[in-house]
């Protein structure tokens, strides 16, 4: 199975419980900003491990709903470890001058 990056953003009663049932609920693999004391809105961000992408974020949006959180966004990084190959030296050089 592949990794997979994302964020979930989400928003959330106040209350220590918050934490707990996110951690509970699947959470494990990621880590959490969110004020338990004002509640509000959150981040978590994700290292995944699916059969794809959309598995690894369908999954955390139902287990942080299961967790009472309301789930109100989400961004991705698709490019997963395995998919990076390293750039020789002249390729860099060549990207960074079309990128200019």
């Amino acid at each position: 199975m592949t990794v997979y990056s994302f964020e979930l953003h989400f928003t959330a009663p106040s209350g220590e419980t918050v934490i707990d049932a996110l951690y509970e609920a699947g959470w494990d693999d990621a880590t959490v900003s969110f004020d338990p004391v004002a509640g509000g809105p959150g981040v978590a961000a994700f290292d995944r491990e699916a059969g794809g992408a959309v598995e690894a974020i369908a999954s955390a949006i139902v287990q942080g709903r299961s967790a009472g959180v309301e789930v109100t966004g989400v961004s991705e990084d698709l490019v997963t470890l395995t998919q990076h190959r390293p750039q020789s030296d002249s390729r860099a050089q060549d990207d960074v001058q079309a990128a200019r």
